[in-house]
């Protein structure tokens, strides 16, 4: 190994992610600064036999990071800039681009945008993921016109077998081809097999390391949440005037107490709305949450506290959870667009786990679904005494184009099922959730926890009619499998339907 690559890297280090479920102990461990240390990285590693991996911040539940050879943190992969017009095509020439560093944090990337005037059309419901973390596990938002963030990406850059640098765009990217330069390094790919593969493809194709996202002006959003029953919601939701408010609002999701208290389930409704720069809210309370949810939801002593009491007197989660929902409403929060779609306190994502499927945006269907959850919870409860510690949100995003995207080419509903850290039977619980819920169709979230879906590659290969295709092009890209992890075999995802493993 040369000096180089001793001088970023360290051995015998352990690589844990955020929600502390998934560790591993790379050979490895590296630090790359820009594209000639990953190039080195990858070609030391082919001379050698080994896998190539790349770590974000962790954010993802599942075990899409697993490395067990060479792991590189894309910490300082970090950087956010005004896309340069020049190779453009004309049509593009106008349009508000960024090129950003694959390990920008989604905080750092907000901000530096919103010094340009700039931002994001849609995020998660937390910021400290990295920009291709998010892309690369399928991240989304709510808003069923608002695009998930693979959606935004219109070029990718990254170091592939043999350590070259290819640049990936649809069929009808935003570069010149006619003017690229033959002379560059960098060799570009138009197509869109290769690019909504490699948009979703879980880091199995090479190494990103910078992508270009279309972003929009800044905008400023009005926020509005208040509390139903469920039985409202659900008479709503069947006679349609939810779906049309989903349509007809920019961003709208739900929150749902899966016990009854008092005989009914508390829901909590948000509708954000973008409005007008002219029309923002002046004066200090219009720009602030609620207090509780946004600065005692970020206390973390509280929600471990909340955690000890539900272990000690679980059933008493019920009323818990009936006072998180209460605690969010609030008639009057207004702000810039990062400031609403990050979701403060209130996103439990940030404080546990989950497992979260995706279910055609159909009332009737998410109905089915909601109920299925009410009598799983209250099964768990009864016969393994788990119960479950958090609400359960409910997202509306727009078809896909991404070949692996649960969201692909149809309108979606995501229904997830978070847990607080240290919730006994964490694990039981959200295996009880998704063999109850693939059952009725339901496409789990890549980056939750979906160890189930190891057992289930028929059901995979039934939800996602372009596996083949993605197989095809992860080969194509990698056909040494340097790039290939356990996930992605785990999965069923390595080899074509008629192929063995």
């Amino acid at each position: 190994m040369n000096n180089r690559l001793k001088k970023i890297s360290t051995d015998r280090y352990t690589w844990i992610n955020a929600s502390r479920n998934v560790k591993v102990c790379p050979l490895r461990f590296f630090y790359p600064r820009n594209e000639e240390d990953i190039q080195l990285i990858v070609r030391e590693a082919e001379e050698k036999d080994l896998r190539v991996r790349a770590v974000g911040s962790g954010h993802s539940y599942s075990e899409v990071a697993k490395g067990r050879d060479y792991l590189l943190s894309m910490k300082f992969i970090s950087s956010v800039a005004l896309t340069q017009k020049a190779g453009l095509k004309q049509a593009w020439q106008e349009a508000h681009l960024a090129t950003v560093g694959a390990g920008t944090i989604l905080k750092k990337l907000t901000r530096s945008l919103d010094r340009m005037n700039l931002a994001l059309s849609n995020m998660g419901a937390v910021d400290f993921q990295t920009i291709s973390g998010a892309m690369l596990t399928g991240t989304h938002g709510t808003g069923i016109t608002r695009p998930a963030v693979q959606d935004m990406v219109r070029s990718l850059k990254m170091v592939a077998t043999g350590g070259e640098i290819l640049q990936i765009e649809p069929a009808d990217g935003i570069t010149d081809a006619a003017n690229f330069s033959s002379s560059s390094a960098i060799r570009l790919i138009q197509d869109d097999d290769t690019f909504y593969s490699v948009i979703l493809g879980f880091g199995a194709m090479g190494i990103i390391y910078e992508l270009t996202l279309e972003v929009e002006p800044q905008f400023w959003m009005k926020e509005k949440r208040y509390l139903v029953s469920w039985a409202e919601l659900r008479s709503d939701l069947l006679n349609g005037s939810f779906m049309t408010k989903v349509r007809n609002t920019d961003f709208v999701a739900f929150r749902v107490n899966p016990y009854e208290v008092k005989g009914e389930h508390r829901c909590a409704v948000v509708e954000q709305e973008v409005i007008p720069f002219a029309d923002r809210p002046r004066g200090f309370g219009a720009f602030r949450r609620n207090i509780f949810s946004s600065i005692l939801g970020n206390l973390e002593f509280l929600m471990e506290n909340t955690i000890v009491k539900t272990n000690l007197k679980p059933d008493g989660v019920r009323k818990s959870i009936n006072l998180a929902l209460w605690a969010t409403q609030d008639m009057r929060f207004s702000g810039k667009s990062h400031e609403l779609l990050y979701q403060s306190g209130e996103a439990v994502i940030r404080y546990g786990i989950s497992s979260e499927f995706a279910f055609p945006a159909k009332a009737e269907k998410i109905v089915e679904v909601m109920e299925a959850i009410f009598a799983q919870a209250e099964l768990n409860a009864a016969e393994g005494g788990v119960y479950q510690s958090a609400h359960i949100p409910v997202r509306f995003v727009p078809p896909s184009k991404a070949l692996l995207s649960s969201a692909y080419e149809r309108e979606t509903a995501y229904i997830d099922v978070p847990l607080l850290f240290g919730t006994r039977g964490d694990i039981d619980i959200l295996e009880r959730y998704q063999e109850r819920l693939i059952g009725l169709g339901g496409i789990p979230h890549w980056g939750k926890h979906n160890s189930r879906l190891y057992q289930h590659h028929d059901f995979i290969r039934s939800q996602f009619s372009r596996t083949d295709d993605w197989i095809r092009v992860r080969k194509a890209l990698d056909p040494k499998g340097t790039f290939l992890n356990d996930f992605v075999i785990q999965m069923g995802l390595a080899m074509p339907d008629n192929s063995t493993t």
